[in-house]
């Protein structure tokens, strides 16, 4: 099969790209080094049947022959083709003629189940290659430090899938290391940073507009590798559960969120969530208490629901002021569902609403406290937002501290450090210590 060399036409220097794993840009542990480039600007690797290239950048100034690389975008290099990368170009070589034929364009079925640390999941059908990290280009992302900028690339290739660790980090395929890419097959359970992945792969492409069903599942307490739920009343336009991705990695551009508007609309959904009181706490005994026992152990994987998933898609979309009109009416129909607030709070981030993230957020945390279940996510998230908001709010500052001493009695493992710093910043800040909290 035919190696390949990458030579930069500014400097003449030639490197042979290792089949296994190319990774071209600024990161220190970056194959081909391009100073002032993008974090990491694309990956080359060599399949058993032939080399591919993918974009891992939204930079535009990352272009293959002369062509914008977009994030997950790939192409079948030939000899002659020039790869920019920032300031830098460079042209691909061969040492000795050869072809390389265009892989077969079919791929699988493949369903994506991610499991977050808070413990929501999502199903996705893969539909094109996906990238994940903390990178707001990710198709993947979440903003969690166990998580690399740029950590794992699932792709297709010549009919068959395969997972790629672009990060310094191991990634695990049922338990065992990754250090560059492996194939992947149906059933495998993937272990990126804080996130699993179970996926499902099917061969025939007359299933491929087809979910898993429940009926699949050999769970009988709750089915976790569960499809989309199913579509609901449109909003403009998109039914709940549809797609606003077309396949080609990037979702569809929308109009500019009015975010004023959208605070204003935001503000009177937190006065109206304020005064909303948790449901009666589920009896202890008797056939009412373990009956609320079962529905807690359901709660704890917070199921998606139309909702979440309509308003996850058109967020994706840019769409914000529409992802917060499902979202609004759900949740004043349903406030005690911790999914719908989890999906507020992810959207008031996405808009950059951090002071309104608190209202969803200390709902969640008052279910669990409701059903005698204390939630680490929420705790630890709370503890992070307050800290955040410290600088404008001083008495966030003590709800910081507060919030870590709660995570502290409930999972056993010490905070003094995070506790620590809180205070330390405060002193920096103020000269001094704040005043007591505020009322909630």
């Amino acid at each position: 099969m035919t190696d390949f060399h990458l030579q930069n036409m500014r400097t003449g220097e030639t490197d042979k790209l290792p089949p296994e794993r190319t990774l071209i840009g600024s990161a220190d542990h970056a194959t081909v080094l391009v100073e002032g480039g993008p974090y990491l600007a694309a990956l080359a690797v060599r399949y058993p049947t032939g080399w591919a290239v993918f974009g891992l950048s939204d930079d535009p100034s990352v272009t293959y022959n002369r062509h914008p690389l977009g994030t997950g975008q790939r192409v079948t290099p030939k000899k002659g083709d020039l790869l920019t990368v920032g300031g830098e170009r460079f042209t691909l070589l061969t040492p000795r003629s050869g072809s390389q034929e265009e892989p077969a364009a079919d791929r699988p079925a493949c369903f994506a189940y991610i499991r977050n640390p808070d413990g929501m999941e999502e199903c996705r059908a893969v539909d094109h290659d996906l990238l994940f990290g903390r990178l707001p280009a990710c198709h993947v992302q979440l903003a969690d430090s166990r998580l690399s900028r740029l950590a794992a690339l699932l792709a297709a290739h010549d009919g068959a899938w395969y997972v790629h660790n672009l990060s310094k980090k191991p990634l695990g395929r049922n338990r065992k290391p990754v250090g560059t890419y492996a194939r992947v097959e149906d059933g495998d359970e993937l272990l990126i940073g804080p996130l699993v992945v179970r996926l499902e792969i099917r061969g025939g492409t007359a299933e491929k507009a087809v979910l898993p069903t429940a009926a699949n599942s050999s769970d009988s307490t709750v089915n976790l590798r569960r499809p989309l739920p199913k579509a609901g009343p449109a909003v403009n336009g998109t039914e709940f559960g549809e797609s606003t991705d077309d396949g080609s990695g990037r979702a569809d551009q929308a109009p500019t969120t009015d975010l004023g508007a959208l605070r204003a609309n935001a503000q009177q959904l937190e006065r109206w969530l304020q005064h909303q009181k948790p449901p009666a706490a589920e009896p202890k005994t008797g056939l009412g208490g373990w009956l609320g026992a079962q529905r807690d152990k359901l709660r704890r994987f917070w199921l998606d629901t139309p909702e979440t998933t309509s308003a996850r898609g058109l967020r994706a979309a840019g769409r914000l002021d529409d992802a917060f009109a499902v979202l609004e009416r759900a949740i004043r129909a349903r406030p005690d569902g911790p999914e719908l607030l989890r999906e507020l709070y992810r959207l008031y981030e996405a808009a950059g609403l951090f002071d309104l993230c608190y209202r969803p957020l200390r709902h969640i945390e008052k279910l669990a406290e409701a059903r005698g279940t204390p939630d680490p996510w929420v705790l630890e998230t709370l503890a992070r937002l307050c800290e955040r908001l410290s600088p404008d709010r001083a008495s966030m500052a003590d709800r910081a501290i507060d919030y870590w001493n709660k995570l502290e009695a409930a999972t056993g493992t010490s905070y003094h450090r995070q506790r620590a710093d809180v205070m330390a910043r405060r002193a920096l800040r103020e000269g001094g210590y704040a005043n007591a909290a505020e009322d909630d």
